[in-house]
């Protein structure tokens, strides 16, 4: 198992958190991979037997993905409303979805699986992906009152009230709502929710019990199980458990990049 990050070029950071690839040969998890949500909207390109392209939606709770003994993925990892100016829809309308690209592209979509069937190597792919999303780069920035509020949320690990939120934005509750479900695809609270639990399990290698549920930002250990269980589905002991026996897939030092 082979799992890579690149960072993109300083024109589409704004908008974009990185590109990552994944190869599977040999023996796949049992059970699948659990994907926690992160905010994030992601094109994911299946490489594994032909080129397929789907837009996965921001997650608002974990999904166990079945992954086959040989596999092959490249994708684009869109921050948290990073994707809305490229995609130009609402974003609320691909939350918890798995959508074809070609419905959303049909042009650009025939376009990538072309170029993208062509390029061998991950480095090639992801430079690839990179000439083609600057090829869409959007004249405006998006919803900039909302980038800041993201910003705010991810930098202080979730642990923003909600309501302070409408300060930063200079508009009313309804409106910053409103605004987080067409540019994130998730509402602020649910946002500040997976910041938390992207937290904890960072602290999750080197903390545990009530230290672990404190240092994470939670009222205490009972907080923390009960957020668990509804973003990952899983007790916090569970996941640790079950990451152990699984490995982090999602993480270059883990899946050995």
């Amino acid at each position: 198992m082979r799992y890579v990050e690149a960072s993109p070029c300083a024109a589409l950071a704004p908008y974009i958190q990185c590109y990552w690839a994944l190869e599977l040969s040999g023996a796949a998890p049992v059970g699948g991979h659990r994907v926690l949500p992160d905010g994030c909207l992601d094109i994911l390109v299946d490489l594994t037997d032909g080129v397929g392209l789907h837009v996965v939606g921001a997650m608002r709770a974990a999904e166990v993905v079945p992954l086959s003994t040989h596999a092959s993925f490249v994708a684009v990892r869109f921050r948290p409303g990073g994707a809305q100016p490229f995609l130009r829809l609402p974003l609320l309308e691909l939350t918890d979805a798995k959508v074809a690209l070609g419905d959303l592209w049909p042009r650009e979509a025939r376009e990538w699986r072309e170029r993208l069937g062509a390029v061998e190597g991950t480095a090639a792919r992801f430079a690839l992906l990179e000439r083609l999303l600057l090829g869409r780069l959007p004249g405006q920035e998006g919803d900039v009152g909302v980038r800041h509020a993201v910003d705010l949320i991810l930098g202080a690990k979730g642990q923003v009230p909600v309501r302070s939120l409408e300060e930063v934005m200079g508009v009313g509750a309804r409106q910053v709502e409103r605004r987080f479900h067409a540019a994130v695809g998730l509402s602020p609270k649910v946002l500040c929710r997976i910041a938390r639990l992207q937290h904890a399990v960072e602290l999750s290698r080197e903390l545990e019990g009530a230290e672990w549920a404190l240092a994470a930002g939670y009222y205490d250990q009972a907080h923390q199980v009960r957020e668990f269980r509804a973003l990952t589905g899983l007790t916090p002991g569970a996941y640790v458990r079950e990451q152990a026996e699984v490995g982090f897939v999602q993480s270059p030092e883990a899946a050995g990049a």
